[in-house]
């Protein structure tokens, strides 16, 4: 009998309350290995290394940036005239500089959130604004099999699809 009131209980509870989903939004696919410029046939898996928003606020615009590495990047790099694997450079309808609270947010379909805090600050140089993630917006990655249909023959790859996740 006990358990039945707790179990009753804590139903009642867990429907109370609210349920909060992640929200995730494509952002990009990108080679799931990457091959240095000086060592062609030494491919090396592809990872993210970082990502941060950027601002702009004359058009009062924002965008996401994802930066990618591989294992032996510290290696490599400086001899890699490509530079290692090219960044995501994205801009989102849903993602918008708000001026009024320095922030970064991402808002769509019920879910807002701020995703980066954005702070004016001077520099020798002038004005700068510092843009820091406040970690309700994050990035993840899911390495998934592809195929490309050109018209004829099918093209298969492994490649990273890269991800906004907004809590």
């Amino acid at each position: 009998m006990k358990h039945c009131c707790r179990l009753g209980i804590l139903m009642t509870v867990a429907l109370a309350a609210p349920a909060y989903a992640n929200v995730r939004v494509k952002v990009d696919t990108v080679p799931a290995d990457y091959a240095p410029i000086d060592a062609p046939t030494f491919r090396e898996s592809v990872s993210v290394s970082g990502y941060h928003f950027e601002v702009n606020e004359e058009t009062v615009r924002a965008r996401l940036v994802v930066d990618y590495t591989y294992p032996d990047q510290m290696t490599f790099g400086p001899d890699d005239d490509a530079g290692g694997p090219r960044p995501t450079v994205v801009q989102l309808p849903e993602l918008t500089y708000d001026p009024a609270a320095h922030a970064v947010v991402y808002d769509s379909n019920g879910t807002k959130a701020v995703c980066a805090t954005v702070h004016v600050g001077r520099s020798p140089f002038g004005r700068r604004l510092d843009v820091r993630n406040t970690g309700a917006c994050t990035v993840s990655t899911i390495l998934a099999n592809h195929a490309e249909d050109d018209g004829w023959s099918i093209h298969r790859s492994r490649a990273l699809d890269t991800y906004l996740v907004v809590r």
